[in-house]
C-alpha cells in the first residue's frame, strides 16, 4: 500500500529530468546501476524515489536503473547488481 505523498514526489522526480541536481544530491549519486533479476516471471517494478518503471523478464534480466532506486529494490530480495 502506499501513500497518496509517494505518488506526488515521483510525479515531482519525474517532471525535474534525469540530468537535474536537486539540493542535497549530485549526479554521481544518480549514476545509474546495472541491476539482474533473479526471478522468472516478467514483472515491471517501480523506483521507490524516481517512481520509473523498470521491466524485467528471464529474457531481459539485466536493466540500467537509477541509482537512487538501487537500495529499494535490493530490499525486495529478488534483485541483485550485475557486473
Amino acid at each position: 500500500m502506499s501513500c497518496c505523498g509517494q505518488g506526488r514526489m515521483a510525479l515531482k522526480a519525474s517532471q525535474a529530468g534525469a540530468g537535474a541536481v536537486r539540493p542535497g544530491g549530485s549526479a554521481m549519486a544518480r549514476a545509474p546501476t546495472r541491476m539482474r533479476y533473479l526471478g522468472a516471471a516478467p514483472i515491471v517494478v517501480h523506483g521507490a524515489i524516481t517512481g520509473m518503471a523498470y521491466p524485467f523478464s528471464a529474457a531481459r534480466p539485466v536493466q540500467w536503473v537509477d541509482a537512487r532506486d538501487v537500495a529499494g529494490l535490493l530490499r525486495q530480495g529478488i534483485f541483485g547488481r550485475s557486473a
